[in-house]
């Protein structure tokens, strides 16, 4: 049996955000942090998991192998780097032409015989297949069971009531805490868990858990952060999936109207990628108020809590575009009825799940954690600071 968690990792939370096919970059930035020496190689050094969307299903494979921790995240990597769409999605032509034929019949007739059935644009029973042979049900409670692990949070969001629901799987003594328009909930999580947390909104299909439907957790977590702080962290290593854009500006160029894949492009950024570098950024304001109140108690016993964002050096659009004609024929016929290949390519790189892009964001990962080696080493040496 592996040792008990140490206070440290009690106290050190991860934290990873959405984002689709990108979430191969987490996984590249994981194969980072163990080659530097960051994560233990045995037992991991994280005791919480936190994620969302694709994060989710990343910190379910992590959370399931946290006994044996780099083993884990070669494991994770492996998967990415093989992954292609048919192992996702549905990608034969009567799939996807039967899917296509039900939004076309729902939005010509629907208001007519006024009985228009639920639906997505692609059929994801390939990824309920995938999580359930790479995940081992029972994992999490055993390493919770061993002390290797402090607690796993997993986001949804209810369809129907619109608010946000996290499934966590913790330690007895952990206790669960209320968040407005937020459902905190223990559960055994297993695959259903991490198939809605993943769920992006009109591309993949909502998620029947009990009596509710669920959609992607990103939509209603504008607080990434926020899970990892009542779970008990005080140290959080936060992976994006976004690099630096430039700003907005005006140049004096028009241009024509956006087309409805750059608006369902922006819409997914706003969604799946915006959330966790607003926090980092609040977390930020936080930390420096604490500071300035001198260590004294503070408002609603705020605590200073160190953060460690990784994100991608390069833009993954640019990636995702460069590879477009990696996605398959079909579901390329469909974007281009959104706009030309230039104006998908941001919203192509959710779907690219290809092994030579998977495989060059987990390599992209890599290399960030290298580059940035000795300010990741710090973060990891320094000790945490005592409560009270």
């Amino acid at each position: 049996m592996a040792e008990t968690v140490a206070t440290d990792a009690a106290r050190t939370a991860l934290v990873l955000s959405g984002g689709g096919a990108r979430g191969a970059y987490q996984a590249g930035v994981l194969l980072g942090l163990v080659e530097i020496g960051c994560i233990a190689p045995q037992h991991s050094n994280i005791g919480l998991f936190v994620g969302s969307s694709a994060g989710a299903i990343n910190v379910g494979l992590l959370a399931a192998t946290a006994d044996s921790c780099a083993a884990g995240i070669e494991r994770l990597a492996t998967v990415w780097r093989g992954l292609t769409a048919d192992r996702v999605f549905r990608t034969d032509v009567a799939s996807l032409g039967s899917i296509g034929l039900r939004w076309v019949r729902d939005l010509t007739f629907g208001g007519l015989v006024g009985n228009v059935t639920g639906k997505a644009l692609l059929d994801t029973t390939p990824l309920r297949r995938l999580i359930g042979n790479e995940f081992q049900a029972g994992r999490i409670a055993a390493n919770l069971a061993a002390g290797v692990l402090r607690g796993v949070a997993v986001a949804a969001t209810d369809l129907y009531s619109g608010s946000g629901v996290l499934f966590v799987e913790a330690a007895p003594d952990l206790s669960l805490w209320s968040r407005t328009r937020w459902s905190i909930e223990r559960a055994e999580l297993g695959v259903e868990h991490f198939m809605a947390s993943s769920a992006i909104p009109i591309f993949f299909p909502s998620v029947e858990l009990g009596s509710r439907h669920f959609a992607d957790g990103c939509i209603r977590n504008t607080a990434p952060l926020a899970p990892a702080i009542q779970l008990g962290a005080d140290r959080i290593i936060a992976i994006g999936v976004r690099g630096v854009s430039a700003p907005s500006v005006d140049d004096g160029h028009r241009r024509p109207a956006p087309t409805i894949a750059q608006v369902a492009g922006v819409l997914l950024d706003a969604v799946l990628l915006d959330a966790i570098e607003s926090d980092i950024e609040h977390s930020a304001r936080v930390n420096t108020s604490v500071i300035r109140w001198g260590g004294g108690k503070t408002p609603d016993d705020f605590r200073e809590i160190e953060v460690l964002s990784i994100k991608p050096s390069v833009s993954i659009g640019a990636i995702a575009g460069e590879l477009a004609d990696h996605i398959p024929i079909v579901v390329r016929y469909l974007l281009r009825g959104l706009g030309s290949d230039e104006a998908t390519r941001d919203l192509a790189s959710y779907l690219l799940f290809d092994t030579t892009f998977c495989s060059r964001l987990v390599e992209l990962g890599r290399s960030d954690v290298h580059a940035a080696r000795t300010e990741i080493e710090g973060f990891f040496m320094r000790p945490l600071r005592p409560r009270g």
